[in-house]
């Protein structure tokens, strides 16, 4: 079988191009443009970077963006309070607080403040429980990304034995639970799994979900 290369960029533009249409109808209709608050604690490179491509983005698709830069030093309860002003402030329709946040800082306290409608990384724990469950969710964004990108080569996901490599509460679970919910037949493996190679054989779709490249050689 020969290789299927996915362009991703003209797949993500024509996305963009979806929301900006949603956008614009949304302001004609409310008069305010959808809202994203976008949060980072500290100056960690790499979250800067992210950070600063969700704000063109917002620009660039008629989202309205609100940009909280704290210092490194900002206690776990100044950056709660903010998070309650946000879940109250109409003109806001998402929080991403960017991940990872500094030591001093509990994750999973500061992201349960969350408003479960305003979650836009789909990590609350409720929208998590929903998408087990096969309600309406805001689910994770890097496996609906992915779904996409599937879909997009014209294989079907119904029926196929799926694998995905990674458990992370962030793509790993969530994506299992997509691809569950595309009538996948779904094998999650990880760290402790025995005969990856021999798993990977039988799959029709394999998700690496590690974060390292090459992990998946062309032997398996």
């Amino acid at each position: 079988m020969s290789a299927q290369i996915i362009d991703g960029v003209k797949i993500a533009a024509e996305i963009k191009a979806d929301i900006k249409r949603q956008a614009m109808a949304y302001e004609q209709r409310t008069g305010r443009k959808p809202g994203l608050a976008v949060i980072l604690v500290g100056n960690d490179f790499a979250s800067e970077i992210y950070v600063t491509r969700k704000m063109e983005a917002c620009e660039q698709n008629n989202i309205k963006s609100f940009e909280y830069r704290l210092p490194y030093s900002t206690t776990e309860t100044e950056l709660v309070e903010l998070i309650t002003r946000l879940n109250d402030d109409a003109d806001v329709d998402g929080i991403l607080v960017q991940l990872p946040l500094p030591e001093h800082i509990r994750e999973n306290v500061v992201l349960s403040h969350i408003s479960v409608n305003k979650d836009a990384d789909g990590f609350l724990a409720e929208n998590a429980g929903n998408l087990m469950l096969g309600n309406p969710a805001l689910n994770a964004c890097t496996p609906c990304g992915i779904i996409e990108l599937i879909k997009s080569t014209g294989r079907k996901i119904d029926g196929a034995n799926a694998v995905v490599i990674g458990r992370s509460n962030i793509v790993g679970k969530p994506m299992s639970m997509l691809l569950l919910r595309e009538n996948g037949t779904v094998t999650i493996c990880h760290s402790r799994t025995r005969n990856l190679s021999e798993i990977l054989k039988q799959a029709d779709i394999i998700v690496a979900a590690v974060g390292k490249a090459c992990f998946v050689k062309p032997e398996m």
